[in-house]
């Protein structure tokens, strides 16, 4: 089906079962070719919260799925950036497991099982946030 990305493994049943809000897939098939003789191609992140220059990057995954090695590329230069928190999360409708790629000072990955868990990670961010402004956002 054109115009779903390639991380839609299942179009036929996706496009009968469409999620909340959902307003189309935009077709990103006019960027082949800009990006040389490689396979790079534009991605999604599922959610982005900003809090005075300090940015929760989501990523979710069904249980047993895998981020691919393009996603992982990337969320991994941004977490390298040092002012992104990365926070994958694999479950359908809440979190089952998480990871946690936790930004310097601390500098380290963490799992994580279940939502209450997820909760107290993204209150734990917004308080880090909100006490340690960025430089630039003070």
């Amino acid at each position: 089906m054109a115009g779903l990305p390639e991380t839609i493994l299942h179009p036929k049943k996706f496009r009968q079962s469409l999620p909340p809000g959902y307003d189309g897939a935009f077709d990103w098939s006019w960027t082949d070719g800009c990006f040389g003789n490689t396979t790079i191609a534009p991605m999604d992140i599922d959610g982005v919260v900003e809090r005075h220059g300090r940015i929760l990057v989501f990523e979710t995954k069904d249980v047993g799925v895998e981020v691919k090695k393009g996603q992982l590329i990337t969320l991994t230069s941004l977490y390298k950036m040092g002012d992104f928190t990365v926070m994958f999360i694999w479950g359908k409708t809440e979190p089952e497991t998480v990871e946690v790629w936790y930004p310097p000072p601390y500098n380290y990955k963490r799992n994580y099982t279940g939502v209450a868990w997820a909760r107290k990670v993204v209150a734990w961010w917004f308080e880090y946030a909100s006490a340690k402004p960025m430089p630039a956002f003070m």
